[in-house]
């Protein structure tokens, strides 16, 4: 009779046995035994093949992605220089035929004009229905050269309560450069010039091109502005 530790050492071999399983033949001839463990060669090869493929077209995926976000980024950025450049031209095309602050009785000036500079007065909307005549300078801003600004000085007699005296605007950062042109209407006078400071006389257009920098690219938006009361204005006083 087997004592009970002798069962139950018995058992617990049994229990940790390596599964095993052998191969006979129809007579009963037993065959050598085969361990079935981890996998086939051809099984790590196909896998391989699979990442290898799956690699592949998650490159070709991601240098696709990358290309349209920059293609993507570049039009948001060409836009958002078109519409100052259309903002500008709507500005200038407004300009009122009056004389700026810094004119004098002997020199009356309707309209100063640098290549990076240009003040006139025109005037502005504030509200719905509601606007008030300034004085609007636009050139790059003197906190940061990079920065194209507007700076609208309120006129005497306008609604000072519903106006902010010198109000600066930024308009579009990353300016590289910024060129105005105008242009003489009167006859015999019809060429473009880097200046204007001719007395009671609005030029006939405007015309003028930002180029700004941004992340190692640079974008250019051209400008035509026609002045709407060029052909209005007031005749030079003998």
């Amino acid at each position: 009779m087997n004592r009970p530790s002798d069962v139950c050492g018995q058992q617990l071999g049994f229990l940790f046995l390596k599964p095993r399983f052998e191969l006979r033949s129809p007579g009963g001839t037993r065959k050598s035994s085969v361990s079935v463990e981890g996998f086939a060669l051809i099984d790590v090869l196909v896998g391989l093949a699979l990442v290898g493929v799956i690699s592949s077209l998650m490159i070709v995926f991601l240098g696709q992605a990358r290309t349209m976000m920059r293609i993507e980024k570049a039009t948001e950025m060409q836009m958002e220089v078109d519409a100052a450049s259309r903002f500008l031209e709507t500005a200038i095309s407004r300009a009122e035929p009056l004389p700026l602050s810094k004119s004098s009785p002997e020199n009356v000036i309707y309209l100063s004009g640098e290549p990076g500079r240009i003040e006139f007065n025109g005037v502005q909307a504030i509200g719905f229905r509601s606007s008030v005549l300034r004085e609007i300078t636009v050139s790059l801003g003197s906190e940061a050269e990079d920065i194209l600004t507007i700076v609208q000085k309120s006129r005497r007699g306008s609604d000072s309560s519903r106006s902010t005296e010198n109000q600066s605007v930024r308009l579009i950062a990353g300016v590289t450069a910024i060129k105005f042109e105008y242009l003489d209407g009167s006859p015999g006078a019809s060429l473009w010039s880097d200046s204007w400071s001719a007395q009671r006389r609005l030029p006939a257009a405007v015309r003028f091109t930002i180029s700004v920098d941004r992340d190692g690219a640079t974008y250019s938006s051209a400008g035509f502005a026609r002045l709407e009361l060029a052909d209005h204005q007031a005749q030079p006083m003998n």
